[in-house]
C-alpha cells in the first residue's frame, strides 16, 4: 500500500477513508485481496477504529466486503457495478460539461488547455498516475466552473468502480486516445458548441467498453463472474 501525507484538518477516519480509497482505485490494492485494519493503523500511525470506520464507509459503496469473523476484503470487478457508475457519471457529467462549455470564462479555458498540454507531455513518457490525475482535474474543473462540487463528491463516490477499469484501460495502450479527446471537448468548449461537447464526453466515458475484453483477457483473476 501506498502511502501519503495527511491533509491539515483531515480526521483520521478521512485519513484512512482517502488513502485505502486511493490505493484500491490505483491497484496497489488489488481486487479479491484481504485487508488488515491492524496493518493499515500500523502504517497510518493512527488506531484501529478510524480505520475500521473507513472500511465501513467504503463498504456502502461495494468496493470493499465486509465478511463475518474473517475481515475485510477488496471487491472484485463488477460490470454491472462499473454499468450503474458510468451511467451515474454520464447522467450527471454531460449536463455539467454543457452547462460549463456555455459559461466557461477565458481564464477557465487557459487552465484546460494548460492541462492537455501537460497530459500531451506525460503521454510521450506512459506516466500512467500522473495521466490519470490530469485526467481527473480536467473534469474536475467542470464542476468547479458550474460550481457543482457536491455533484462530484457523489458522482466520485460511484465511481471508484469505474476508475479501477480505467486504470488498467491506461495499461492497455489508449493514453494517446483520452488525451485526444479531452482534446476535442477544449475545442468544443472554445467554439462554445455545448451539443459537440456533450457528444465527445459521451464517447470518452464509454471507450472503456471498447477494452474490457482485453483487460479481462489480461486480468482475468480481477473480476467477478
Amino acid at each position: 500500500m501506498t502511502n501519503v501525507e495527511k491533509q491539515k484538518n483531515e480526521s483520521n477516519r478521512d485519513y484512512a477513508f482517502r488513502v485505502i480509497k486511493e490505493n484500491i482505485i490505483n491497484l496497489n490494492i488489488k481486487p479479491g485481496i484481504m485487508i488488515s485494519e491492524q496493518d493499515i493503523a500500523e502504517e497510518l500511525n493512527i488506531s484501529r477504529t478510524p480505520v475500521h470506520e473507513a472500511l465501513q464507509e467504503l463498504s456502502k459503496t461495494k468496493i470493499v466486503d465486509i465478511l463475518p469473523q474473517k475481515g475485510c476484503r477488496v471487491s472484485l470487478i463488477d460490470m454491472k457495478l462499473v454499468n450503474e457508475a458510468v451511467f451515474m457519471r454520464l447522467t450527471i457529467e454531460s449536463a455539467v460539461t454543457e452547462e460549463a462549455c456555455r459559461i466557461a470564462s477565458e481564464k477557465d479555458i487557459e487552465a484546460l488547455e494548460e492541462n492537455v498540454i501537460l497530459q500531451d507531455f506525460y503521454k510521450g513518457s506512459d506516466n500512467y498516475p500522473k495521466i490519470m490525475d490530469l485526467d481527473n482535474r480536467f473534469h474536475e474543473k467542470m464542476y468547479q466552473i458550474t460550481d457543482k462540487m457536491q455533484c462530484l463528491y457523489m458522482v466520485r463516490l460511484m465511481n471508484i468502480h469505474f476508475d479501477r477499469l480505467r486504470e488498467l484501460t491506461l495499461e492497455t495502450g489508449v493514453s494517446s486516445r483520452i488525451v485526444d479527446d479531452h482534446k476535442e471537448i477544449l475545442q468544443a468548449m472554445k467554439d462554445k458548441n455545448s451539443d459537440s461537447v456533450k457528444d465527445i464526453l459521451q464517447r470518452h466515458l464509454n471507450h472503456l467498453y471498447i477494452d474490457e475484453k482485453a483487460i479481462r483477457k489480461s486480468h482475468p483473476d480481477y473480476f467477478s463472474e
